[in-house]
């Protein structure tokens, strides 16, 4: 058992210090190409150069999930084939240690990524994602937005918009318009448990309460729903509606049911929702697909080539997973069939690989 258990962290050391090298390498070369692209923000409103920096360091997390099949393939396929190149697979096998328990140690370094996948999506990646999208398009904004722990403040001249929070990353609810009369008196407030604002430009309360108070007493009138002509720009709409691949797993499940619930087309979001939950299933996914790279024979002068066809692959399967992620939203095909299907088919190709490396 001792022998079991230095095998297992022999071999999850080397890959786990594979998959760093390789995403120390790839992070930083992402990072710097979309820091320079923000360099035209720069200067907009409160936006400065140290707030771009700010937002690449708190999206790194996202970026690194997005990025964590084709890093597992690459470093596993790496790590097993300098192992292989330099006869420590050999050198295993001859201690008795089997191909399979070779593979198992990998197999349990890439159970524990799928783990951490999930986990981070969900706890860390999104949230960080998330506060780093709306403090950029605060600051892009410059001060007719206040972002505090309460929600969001807007205005537009004489008149405010208090949000208190978003859910499902894309409902406002806790709202509160006040509008000021010329002379700067309260004029009208409104409170709203929650809008839908998919028309940005009309948004629709629900469960209003408006207050009218002006000269005389007040007067007040509640009413299930209520049309609202927003006056707010489009810029702060969208900091309201987040994009898809902000959300957590969560969020887009539940915005999902809600669009389904009020009648329309949740597609985009269930698309997206299982393109991130089957993000751990990739990954157990691309670890079987590298374990044959730890089977071939010693000192083999195929370790280049493993490496470069486990780039290849891992490029290829990115770029189709996305035009079939395209396609099923132009054709109206079921998310599950679009994400699962590349996804089985790479989980057969390696069953196959695994069977014909013995």
């Amino acid at each position: 058992m001792p022998r079991v258990t230095l095998i297992d962290r022999y071999v999850g050391r080397t890959v786990l210090g594979t998959l760093v090298l390789v995403l120390l390498a790839l992070l930083p070369l992402f990072t710097i190409l979309d820091l320079v692209q923000q360099l035209d923000e720069v200067g907009k409103g409160n936006y400065g150069f140290l707030d771009a920096v700010r937002y690449e360091l708190m999206v790194l997390p996202r970026r690194a999930l997005d990025l964590l099949p084709f890093l597992v393939l690459t470093s596993i396929t790496i790590g097993l084939a300098i192992l292989s190149h330099f006869g420590e697979t050999m050198a295993m096998r001859s201690c008795g240690v089997s191909r399979r328990r070779l593979g198992l140690a990998v197999v349990k370094v890439g159970l524990a990524l799928m783990v951490l996948a999930a986990l981070s999506d969900e706890f860390v990646a999104s949230p960080l994602n998330r506060q780093a999208t709306r403090e950029r398009a605060v600051a892009l904004e410059g001060r007719e937005v206040l972002l505090s722990e309460d929600g969001f403040w807007m205005h537009a001249g004489s008149r405010f918009v208090s949000i208190g929070q978003v859910l499902h990353g894309r409902l406002p609810q806790e709202i509160d318009i006040l509008e000021e009369a010329e002379d700067g008196r309260l004029q009208r407030f409104v409170h709203a448990r929650e809008a839908d604002i998919a028309n940005p430009g009309c948004w629709l309360l629900r469960d209003v309460m408006v207050k009218h108070l002006g000269p005389g007493a007040p007067l007040s009138e509640r009413m299930e729903e209520l049309p609202w002509d927003s006056y707010l720009s489009l810029k702060q709409v969208e900091m309201l509606q987040l994009e898809p691949q902000v959300m957590s797993p969560a969020q887009l499940f539940g915005y999902a049911r809600y669009l389904e619930k009020t009648g329309q087309n949740p597609a985009r979001y269930e698309m997206a929702f299982w393109q991130r939950a089957t993000l751990p299933l990739v990954t157990g996914a691309m670890v079987l697909l590298a374990l044959p790279a730890g089977f071939g024979r010693p000192r083999s002068s195929d370790t280049g080539k493993l490496v470069l066809l486990a780039v290849a692959v891992g490029l290829a399967f990115q770029v189709v997973s996305q035009l079939a992620a395209n396609a099923g939203l132009v054709f109206s095909i079921p998310a599950p069939v679009v994400t699962l299907g590349p996804l089985l088919l790479v989980f057969a190709g390696a069953f196959w690989l695994l069977r014909r490396a013995g």
